[in-house]
């Protein structure tokens, strides 16, 4: 796992600022920006289903129990040979059994093929992924941002984006067309500003 770090000294928020002056209020609410990049495709993709309206304390359990479940290594062989009462049995709902063997599934049969990706389009990542069943234009677009580490992806579909976006502009009638016109400005590092507004009222 790698991660990417921006502050004030990143040419990226440097370049950000000189196009966005309004933006270095953003940029001054955080000393640094971390972002954990998961690099392991498949793996995080069931991460992503497994985490679907679910909070964090609970992905952990769940998850925790799936990593023993498969001895600390998940694959896709495993998940479509395991026994669906197996699944449900460590708090998987039927619906999430049935994302994860649809992963599986892609993965096997190569509808997801991850050789060439570091070549693709966003376009191209997000109409791949959402071939499975589970993974929507949202669950996509995260992916790019946190298992690819691109960095000019903006999801106006994150309800925490939208909030962030609305207060920092103080305009909470904000809509998502709108919120999505002014992200333009913010090309070709839209997933900086992102983790900004994901970030920005925090405890430093």
């Amino acid at each position: 796992m790698k991660k990417l770090k921006y502050s004030l000294q990143s040419k990226e928020v440097k370049y950000l600022i000189e196009k966005n002056p309004e933006l270095l209020q953003l940029f001054q609410r955080k000393d640094e920006v971390i972002v954990n990049i998961d690099d392991d495709y498949f793996v995080s993709l069931v991460g992503t289903i497994v985490a679907q309206q679910l909070s964090g304390k609970v992905v952990q359990v769940i998850y925790g129990r799936l990593m023993n479940l498969f001895d600390l290594e998940i694959n896709a062989q495993k998940i479509m040979s395991i026994p669906d009462e197996s699944l449900r049995n460590i708090g998987l709902s039927y619906q999430k059994i049935k994302y994860l063997k649809s992963l599986s599934q892609c993965y096997i049969d190569k509808t997801i093929d991850f050789t060439q990706i570091e070549e693709m389009s966003n376009e191209e990542v997000i109409e791949m992924l959402v071939k499975i069943k589970g993974i929507g234009v949202w669950s996509a677009q995260m992916f790019l941002m946190f298992s690819l580490g691109r960095e000019d992806v903006f999801s106006v579909l994150d309800l925490g984006l939208r909030n962030g976006a609305k207060k920092f502009f103080n305009q909470p009638d904000l809509t998502q067309e709108e919120i999505l016109s002014i992200s333009e400005n913010w090309k070709p590092y839209r997933s900086i500003v992102s983790h900004y507004l994901w970030h920005a009222w925090d405890s430093k």
